[in-house]
């Protein structure tokens, strides 16, 4: 993997219902040829994760969520300036993943300089390969999010 200015992580697996969203996402952004962008599919292992965003600038991560809201609701988290608030913690579909590995980061002075986190409460994690529609819904706005937050809009390559 060539180091760019930006990573964009979307974890999940894409065998488990609306948790392929973040992979869904990441994928979708790097059929884009963003050029100073790298998109990848994470399962949200802690210290590989850690491992993927070292040495990167900026670093955005995308999950699906549990909390109990309504399917399809997006959170968003500046991870640089706050931790996952304590409740977000418990919502992850991984019992042990990205809350860890950015506090654990964040203890090691590893973590980023801008890391965000963006999730979407998903609807359903069973075993299949097809989104939910609330979260087919929410990946466009996703997408177009990051994409206004990256200032890539005008810069993706036909």
């Amino acid at each position: 993997m060539t180091q760019a200015n930006t990573l964009v992580i979307g974890i999940g697996n894409r065998y488990r219902g609306d948790d392929a969203f973040g992979c869904i996402v990441a994928s979708e952004l790097a059929n884009m040829m963003l050029s100073s962008v790298n998109c990848i599919e994470h399962d949200g292992e802690p210290a590989a994760l850690m491992d993927c965003w070292q040495g990167v600038e900026k670093v955005v991560l995308i999950d699906a969520v549990s909390s109990g809201a309504k399917a399809g609701k997006i959170f968003r988290f500046n991870l640089a300036q706050q931790s996952l608030p304590e409740e977000f913690n418990l919502y992850s579909t991984h019992a042990f993943g990205v809350p860890q590995a950015v506090e654990l980061a964040r203890a090691l002075h590893k973590l980023p300089p801008q890391i965000s986190f963006i999730g979407v409460e998903g609807d359903c994690f069973d075993a299949g390969e097809e989104l939910s529609p609330a979260l087919t819904k929410a990946k466009d706005a996703v997408i177009t999010e990051i994409l206004d937050s990256l200032e890539l809009k005008e810069n993706i390559r036909a």
